[in-house]
């Protein structure tokens, strides 16, 4: 999917080759806890019949702070800040 071949571009193709699952959970993350935020773990995924498979979980905007915080305070994490998105401007926010 990614036009360079050294690999930098692996996030985006990640969020390509998996968007139904990560948008599916976005959704019932939303529908329970309105905002918030995916969280992908990369970390141990299996590989099975159906492809490969990785733990995703949806971080509540109450718990996100603190997850966050959690996170980059571990020695061996690094962040990227992603972009807000703001979903006042189709009505959907509540």
């Amino acid at each position: 999917m990614s036009e360079t071949n050294d690999g930098s571009n692996w996030h985006q193709d990640f969020i390509a080759s998996n968007l139904l699952v990560i948008g599916y959970n976005a959704w019932a993350g939303h529908l329970t806890q309105l905002r918030g935020a995916i969280v992908c773990s990369t970390n141990s995924p299996t590989l099975g019949v159906g492809g490969e498979s990785f733990k995703t979980h949806f971080v509540g905007r109450s718990r996100l702070g603190p997850f966050l915080n959690a996170w980059l305070a571990a020695p061996d994490t690094a962040m990227r800040a992603p972009s807000l998105y703001d979903c006042s401007h189709q009505g959907s926010c509540r």
